[in-house]
């Protein structure tokens, strides 16, 4: 697989040759990472879709035409119309002479025009045609992307000409030697050495082929950690390189030996302009060097300044800026601001290779620039502009991994560098480069098992600290032992039930202990299952004894962009700070309320968490799970098996029912099983012993029952015709079942309603002769956003539960006329899914192909079930939750009394 680097060398490959256009298709084809037989495929005809002159249409990946001198853009209306562009859905169209090159992402519909000559500049455009999303990020700053890529291939070439230092214990060398590699090619590129200073020394005194190249770079990383004057025993061109220092040389200095393709890597990365890199998103990309696992989306996702945003614009940044319009006029107050900035410390205890940090440096500086110009203009002179207040020394961050937080080091610098000749643009002067100051406060360490306030002193008197990050995403199931290990010191003996939590629970945890009582605050990003579920019921009441509160957060949203392959992982960004009368904010999309309170669902509510009950609290029917066969799969029959018995004992078909689970329910599968009920009828278990193949099923269920060591499982040998576990009636006449797991991706829970024909596995919950209301109940969005909130997820499913979900769900006191209209409603929903047999609930329920007439019974369903809660439909699910916590709140509330 070709990364985007590899695509981009090979686009710029065919805008150097002589362009040829019944070549290029072919050419596009394979740099686009299109395999040798499908390009011969192409060539022949056999899978050219094409219906223009001279084209060459790619299923699903572009479609090629060239034309005319001076025609490229006209063109793309011929591509956008053609009926096989429309078939085959090409991501890419493309027109081109040879001089022009005019294309389209049909998806967007974004546009490129540019010279043939800058094909290869213009590479991420065109990766939609290899499989992979675009970033518009990465698109516009393009040579972070490609020095990532370089230097990859330097890493990889390096690491296998020097195997001895690929093993763990060499590591932390090879990594800290790319760091002070990437320090000096973007030295010598911004002025901080003189130009081509390093490259030079390298490649006159490395050899022709590298043979030279370890010493010369241990001579010069040397240099650079010694003052001028105290180099004895160096080379004289040594003399010519500043003392850099600053930390970053300081440790062993080592260079692994070259090779010549090595050193040809070297080269490449050092003919890259570096004053482009762009510090925000650096960090992550040359993380990516040394994770082989990465190479093939480099690029593809970074944390994005954006988001970054959604974490540092709420927590203090925002308020910054409400005090400086306010001090605006004031040269009193701005100077306050000035020492204000001097004092706020940040601390990222996930830093990974430190985005949040350098944004948050890089906004801060900013601000100080805003603020000196003010005075400047309101006093007339500039002496406040002598040097940055803003030191490095005020951003602290945790990091596990060796070479993440080297790299959070460098991309500080780098910052810090940029931010300073930016001071130069405005101010005319910016502080002596070198030697440099000390970087930022990154401790390599477990965040769960270092004391944070020996990392980040608590602030003293005038100091702030915020606390802000993007702590890992990991639910139990991926939790490591180490991991593991690490939530048993921060929970144990603390929280209840912590290892149902996501990692990120600790954070938060540690987070609030940190703040309390402090002048701090923290925000950090987790998944949104970090308020559902378990965690909002139990870890956030733990969370607020420490007197915090939520000062804001960002409702659901998809946190990063990503490649194709990957999903978007849907988190929420929780702000905490200590209990305060100050305006809480609640943001959702793009739309923010001020909120009275913000509870740990994310909703203006009252703080009450949703404990699961016994029994329902709203006076409606009583929902159980299914039946549980602890069998062995011996009870349990297939489509096949059931036939089989049926047609060698047609008396075998009193004892076999339908089966249905969840996936049965949904997908409309067929499932049977042995169904031995001497409640009903005392003579089935005689028949069924009567019929042999029967008779050594029910056998084998005692044999593997006998070896269970759930004593409840074992104690059932003894009864090996019937299922453990049964809650159905003696008798019932139908039962309506929902499945316990479902898609997120549906736009409504799924409910079924079957016949005493119908066994139920523990699968699905299950109502016994409920009435048909309960339908229109739990087929509404209503229900499905309480569902979401309260009950969690399971992986990315909605996991449905009668005790925490159905027990607990807020409904008004309906009236008989609105129940038997809502059981009406259920029925048309009912009659309609009907309508469109044989398609099932997976079918039916696919938001992309939902039949708009069942979609339009569900919205008349939701809008007269929501018109007895409000007297009109809800706006929005914020609304929705709102109105079913207050619900909520006041029945718990009664209870109680």
């Amino acid at each position: 697989m070709m990364n985007p680097t590899e695509i981009a060398d090979a686009l710029d490959a065919i805008a150097k040759a002589k362009f040829d256009p019944a070549e290029f298709g072919y050419a596009f084809a394979q740099a686009t990472d299109n395999a040798q037989a499908t390009v011969a495929k192409l060539r022949a005809g056999s899978t050219n879709k094409s219906d223009i002159a001279g084209g060459v249409l790619l299923n699903g990946k572009f479609h090629y035409v060239p034309v005319l001198p001076g025609m490229a853009a006209e063109m793309l209306d011929a591509l956008r119309a053609s009926k096989r562009t429309a078939k085959a859905k090409p991501a890419i169209l493309i027109a081109t002479d040879g001089e022009m090159i005019a294309a389209e992402h049909r998806k967007s519909g974004d546009t490129l025009h540019c010279s043939f000559v800058e094909l290869g500049t213009h590479f991420s455009f065109f990766l939609p045609a290899a499989g992979k999303e675009r970033y518009r990020a990465a698109e516009e700053n393009p040579v972070d992307i490609k020095a990532t890529g370089k230097l990859a291939k330097l890493y990889d070439a390096l690491l296998k000409a020097n195997p001895d230092w690929a093993v763990p214990e060499r590591r932390h060398a090879m990594n800290l030697f790319m760091t002070r590699l990437i320090f000096c090619l973007f030295s010598e590129d911004v002025g901080v050495f003189k130009e081509d200073q390093f490259s030079f020394a390298v490649f006159s005194y490395g050899g022709n082929k590298g043979e030279h190249a370890r010493e010369v770079l241990v001579q010069a990383f040397t240099a650079m950690n010694l003052p001028k004057g105290q180099r004895e025993g160096l080379p004289a061109w040594t003399d010519t390189f500043e003392y850099v220092n600053g930390g970053l040389f300081i440790d062993a200095i080592e260079a692994p030996a070259f090779d010549p393709i090595s050193f040809r890597y070297l080269r490449d990365a050092a003919e890259l302009d570096w004053k482009l890199i762009n510090p925000d998103i650096f960090g992550s990309m040359i993380q990516s060097i040394a994770d082989p696992k990465a190479r093939a989306e480099l690029g593809m996702h970074y944390t994005s300044v954006p988001n970054i945003m959604k974490v540092l614009g709420p927590l203090f940044l925002d308020d910054l800026d409400e005090s400086l319009d306010k001090a605006w006029d004031k040269p009193a107050a701005l100077k306050a601001q000035l020492h204000r900035l001097s004092k706020i410390r940040v601390f990222d205890p996930a830093c990974g290779s430190g985005n949040f940090l350098v944004v948050a440096y890089r906004q801060m500086r900013e601000r100080e620039i805003r603020i000196l110009k003010r005075l400047g203009e309101l006093e007339g002179n500039e002496h406040f502009a002598m040097f940055s207040s803003v030191s490095l020394n005020q951003f602290y961050g945790i990091e596990l991994t060796d070479f993440a937080a080297e790299t959070a080091k460098l991309a500080l610098f780098i910052a810090e560098y940029q931010a300073n000749a930016r001071f130069a643009d405005v101010f005319g002067r910016m502080p002596p480069l070198l030697p440099l100051r000390d970087g930022g406060q990154i401790r390599r360490e477990n965040a769960l098992r270092v004391n944070w306030d020996e990392v980040c002193p608590p602030p003293a008197e005038g100091e702030e600290v915020y606390i802000a990050g993007n702590p890992p995403f990991l639910g139990k199931a991926q939790q490591e032992e180490e991991q593991k290990e690490g939530m048993d010191l921060v929970f144990s003996g603390r929280v209840k039930a912590y290892r149902a939590f996501d990692l990120v629970a600790a954070w938060y945890f540690l987070a609030a202990q940190y703040i309390r009582d402090r002048n701090a605050e923290a925000a950090l990003v987790a998944t949104n299952s970090i308020c559902q579920g378990a965690s909002a019921s139990s870890l956030w009441p733990e969370i607020f004894k420490f007197d915090v509160e939520i000062g804001f957060a960002h409702r659901s949203f998809k946190w990063r962009n990503n490649a194709a392959a990957n999903a978007a992982v849907i988190c929420v960004v929780v702000g905490i700070r200590n209990t305060s009368s100050k305006a809480k904010r609640l943001i959702d999309e793009d739309i923010e309320v001020r909120a009275g309170n913000i509870n740990s669902y994310l909703v203006d509510g009252p703080t009450v968490t949703v404990s699961a009950s016994s029994k329902p609290i709203n006076g409606l029917p009583e929902m159980t799970f299914g039946e549980m066969p602890r069998d062995g799969g011996h009870l349990i029959l297939n489509q096949i098996e059931m036939e089989s018995l049926t047609d060698a004992y047609p008396e075998t078909r009193t004892i076999i029912r339908k089966f249905l689970g969840s996936e049965e329910v949904v997908n409309g599968l067929d499932r049977y099983c042995l169904w031995i009920d001497e409640r009903a009828d005392p003579t089935s278990l005689d028949l069924a012993l009567s019929i042999p193949p029967i008779k050594q099923r029910i056998e084998m269920v005692a044999e593997n029952r006998l070896k269970s060591t759930n004593k409840s499982t074992s104690d059932f040998a003894n009864r090996p015709h019937r299922f453990v576990e049964r809650r159905s009636p003696e008798t019932f006449a139908h039962a309506i079942l929902v499945p316990s797991v479902t898609s997120e991706r549906r736009p409504y829970l799924p409910v079924d309603r079957v016949g005493a024909d119908v066994i139920s596995s523990n699968l699905n919950q299950v109502l016994y002769d409920a009435p048909d209301w309960c339908i229109a109940l739990i087929a509404s969005r209503l229900h499905l956003v309480w569902i979401a909130t309260v009950c969690g997820k399971l992986k990315s499913d909605f996991r449905y539960s009668n005790t925490l979900g159905w027990n607990t769900f807020p409904v008004p006191k309906f009236t008989a006329e609105q129940l038997d209209q809502l059981s009406a409603s259920a029925r048309r929903i009912l009659k309609t899914r009907y309508q469109h047999y044989p398609k099932t609930i997976a079918d039916l329920y696919d938001p992309d192909k939902m039949p708009d007439d069942l979609r339009a019974v569900h919205r008349e369903n939701d809008e007269l079930l929501e018109s007895m809660y409000i007297g009109r439909a809800f706006r929005n699910d914020t609304e929705r939750l709102e109105k079913l916590f207050k619900l909520y709140a006041a029945r718990v509330k009664q209870g109680a009394k």
